[in-house]
């Protein structure tokens, strides 16, 4: 499979997947707030908050970088947890603050499409489209591509959870929800990132343990649909 064919599906996953789903929205005039919340929630809480109090971290403090030196694998963990604690207390504050009187298990899956989209246009589908427009390709292996579509494929539906799992803590106000939400996402990322720096796991049995930990926790949300009081 050629690198020109990959950086389409790359493009096709990161780029216009999100683009037709907000389409969708527009057209059908239903979830358009709930799908750019969830895009607003990743820029405010990822990019505009947590990244840059990392960055100065990184640039100002010598105790930073000492830290990340000698204890990689607990700055692994410090940085999946803080991920989970950002987008997740992001995610219940946009919520419970801008989508409180439309609490349903639809608004979660849209707001959770948004939030996932966006990361994924970031991380998959703007390296994809730079790759195609470019008059001299740089050296990406086809592989990198295809493994990045199937990891914002398994991401995004993540998200999608997540988002359902917050939102029930916003229509229940039982914050035990919002906890679990954290703890989870912090837990995942830190199996992924300490498997991949210590190389214990290839990128595919990476990949297939996300998978299948995604797939698990869909029967927790398909029962969390079940219980759902309020459906709009």
């Amino acid at each position: 499979m050629s690198e020109l064919f990959s950086a389409v599906i790359a493009l096709s996953v990161g780029g216009i997947l999100p683009i037709v789903i907000l389409s969708y929205c527009l057209v059908k005039r239903s979830y358009v707030k709930a799908f750019l919340l969830g895009v607003l929630t990743f820029i405010i809480f990822q990019l505009v908050l947590r990244l840059p109090l990392l960055q100065f971290l990184s640039k100002n403090s010598l105790e930073f970088n000492l830290f990340q030196t000698m204890h990689p694998i607990v700055y692994l963990l410090f940085l999946a947890f803080t991920a989970g604690l950002f987008e997740e207390v992001g995610r219940y504050v946009m919520m419970n603050y801008c989508l409180k009187a439309y609490a349903s298990f639809q608004t979660a899956v849209f707001f959770g499409l948004g939030h996932g989209g966006i990361e994924a246009f970031l991380f998959l589908g703007m390296n994809a489209l730079i790759y195609l427009i470019s008059p001299v390709h740089s050296e990406i292996a086809t592989s990198d591509f295809l493994w990045g579509s199937l990891e914002r494929i398994i991401a995004i539906t993540f998200h999608v959870e997540l988002s359902i799992i917050v939102m029930k803590s916003v229509e229940e106000q039982k914050l035990h929800y919002l906890w679990f939400a954290i703890v989870l996402h912090g837990l995942i990322d830190s199996v992924i990132a300490i498997a991949q720096y210590s190389g214990s796991l290839s990128l595919i049995l990476t990949e297939s343990l996300f998978g299948i930990i995604v797939i698990g926790l869909g029967f927790y949300v398909r029962k969390l649909k079940k219980e759902w009081s309020v459906l709009k």
